[in-house]
């Protein structure tokens, strides 16, 4: 038994916010229709026969008790004046599931990834048979009950057909997750209401199916580009939406093919089709061959898990920086850093720094040499990386931060660190596991701020960039020139040619320089329209680098730290100069 307490209440009186009134209610109200048994509805195409057979206690979270008035309706206690909630118990999320499985390197299997992909079908394709659309669809909003997967978060449900308003304090989502028509609703001019529709949630459930295979958030990398030089998490959320609106076809990794081409093909041409009229219902998707080759299970009784409860990870509890605008770091002190390359044993090697980790989840560090706030790893590899303990070296409180490597014929970087204490060793490791774990997953509100914040956003960033007609918008990361380049890999010497590798990039016609990553066998962004409006683009003298037709571009500081430049080789002088061109038009 789990008992959930509504704390927010208004300052003033003791009075509750009528919003959290509205969220209260309207879960109660969901949780006992969720619990009535499963209908075939009006819409067809929201109903499949697998249907008939589940039991609606198997895939929504059940509710056993909540806060009355003196009248017997859901509302504040009459001993106290809160709100609680009673619900089952959930012993883990699925997103706490995949985390575990991600730092203990132990990836699902294709059959575990069937049981588990059908389980999240199921559920959805209730939701929605009861006429309900989630919103917010993610694997934290997926829960394991006494070996089930279920269906948590319905105060933020909407029935289906409602018209929902970027003003509604009620709705929360999360960017990585949502739909290009949710982020088109957001950003454009022309759309004030979007109509709930149980297509938004299916982007998510594709988008979490991904993830049984990634296990990480499949959009993760590009936000943390975005958050790289955004002020706060709500403007990088802006930005993402901005290019999500334009997706034509969604960045499903390469991997997910190999790893099941059945369900490779249910992902890109059920669930995740940008033209949200194509798109396929979670019901409909429950006859894609991937799902009917699974089998029934509809039957079998509570023992049957999709996971495997002898790996049950402990539940988390995150702190998600909701909307944050501060500038403040996450977490500031001392530690010791080894040289590039240097041998871990060797304590001559280990430079002492004062290091903290900003805010966009960079970690940053004062160098005395240079006289100058520099960045050491970059938030946007940051919060894909890993943090692990490390025994053996010269310094006893030793860890180690791993993350993908800019270079495609090296996997990972690997930067050694030591605290001076086990105490602050316990702090910079969790901390920076949490700034590596969640924060890419932020959760945003509508309402009124957002709505102001929006207006703000269009006027003082969008407005820099490129203007694209609308009639253009789908194709605004299309190349608008094209070719191959030298990347010097980060922290790489510059004289040694191993440190180089070569990538197809390319000029979008909105300004983002782009390139095709083979590693991830999918297009990324390299720098973001803002980052090459404000950047700084020049030559690399000849015999300064072991390649000839060397530039250099530079980002500006943010928050008075700098980053290193993005250094490149082209094949020839004429190549260079249409590169230095062709970035110039965008610059500021």
């Amino acid at each position: 038994m789990h008992a959930a307490v509504y704390k927010d209440q208004a300052k003033h009186g003791g009075k509750l916010k009528d919003v959290t009134l509205q969220k209260f209610r309207r879960q109660i109200d969901v949780l006992n229709e969720l619990m009535e048994p499963l209908t075939p509805p009006a819409d067809k195409t929201l109903w499949h026969p697998t249907l008939e057979k589940v039991k609606p206690q198997r895939i929504f979270m059940q509710l056993l008790d909540y806060s009355k008035t003196a009248n017997g309706q859901p509302g504040p206690d009459v001993s106290d004046g809160m709100l609680y909630v009673v619900t089952e118990l959930a012993q883990y999320s699925l997103k706490d599931f995949l985390s575990q499985r991600r730092e203990t390197k132990n990836p699902l299997s294709a059959e575990e990834v069937k049981n588990v992909a059908k389980a999240i079908v199921i559920a959805m394709a209730g939701l929605h048979a009861k006429g309900f659309v989630h919103i917010d669809m993610k694997p934290e909003n997926m829960m394991m009950f006494n070996g089930r997967l279920k269906v948590i978060d319905v105060d933020g449900c909407v029935r289906a057909g409602t018209k929902i308003s970027i003003q509604d304090s009620s709705i929360s989502f999360s960017p990585c997750y949502c739909s290009p028509e949710w982020a088109k609703f957001l950003i454009k001019d022309n759309q004030p209401l979007i109509v709930a529709s149980p297509a938004l949630d299916v982007w998510s459930v594709g988008m979490t199916l991904c993830e049984l295979v990634s296990m990480d958030a499949i959009l993760k990398p590009q936000y943390a580009n975005f958050l790289r030089n955004a002020s706060s998490h709500r403007e990088a959320g802006f930005m993402f939406m901005e290019w999500l609106s334009g997706v034509k076809k969604a960045p499903v990794p390469r991997s997910v093919e190999r790893f099941d081409k059945g369900l490779f093909e249910m992902i890109t041409q059920w669930l995740l089709i940008s033209n949200q009229a194509t798109r396929k219902s979670c019901a409909q998707s429950l006859s894609s061959p991937y799902i009917s080759s699974i089998g029934d299970s509809s039957e079998k009784d509570d023992s049957h898990t999709a996971i495997s409860q002898t790996e049950a990870p402990v539940r988390r509890f995150r702190n998600r920086p909701e909307d944050s605008s501060t500038e403040k770091p996450l977490y500031r002190g001392t530690l010791w850093k080894l040289n590039t390359n240097g041998d871990p044993k060797d304590e001559n090697l280990w430079i002492k720094r004062d290091m903290w980790i900003a805010a966009n989840h960079s970690l940053c560090y004062f160098s005395v040499k240079e006289n100058k706030r520099l960045v050491l790893i970059d938030g946007m590899k940051l919060t894909t990386g890993t943090v692990q303990m490390a025994s053996g070296f010269a310094k006893p409180f030793a860890f180690e931060v791993t993350t993908k490597s800019d270079a495609e014929d090296t996997e990972m970087d690997v930067y050694r660190l030591a605290a001076e204490s086990e105490e602050s060793l316990g702090v910079w490791t969790k901390t920076l596991k949490n700034a590596s774990q969640t924060d890419m997953v932020v959760s945003m509100k509508l309402g009124a701020q957002m709505a102001k914040d929006i207006e703000a956003y269009k006027m003082t960033v969008k407005n820099r960039r490129m203007k694209v007609d609308e009639g253009e918008a789908q194709e605004q990361y299309e190349p608008l020139f094209k070719g191959k380049l030298r990347k010097l890999k980060t922290e790489g010497d510059r004289q040694k040619k191993e440190d180089w590798f070569e990538r197809e990039m390319w000029i979008a016609k909105n300004g983002c320089l782009m390139y095709y990553s083979p590693k991830e066998e999918r297009e990324l962004i390299y720098y973001t329209q803002s980052d090459v409006a404000r950047a700084k683009v020049e030559k690399i003298n000849e015999g300064e680098a072991c390649h000839s037709h060397c530039f250099r571009v530079i980002l500006p500081p943010a928050n008075n730290v700098e980053f290193t430049p993005g250094e490149f080789s082209a094949d020839s002088e004429g190549i260079r100069q249409q590169w230095l061109e062709q970035l110039a038009k965008f610059r500021a």
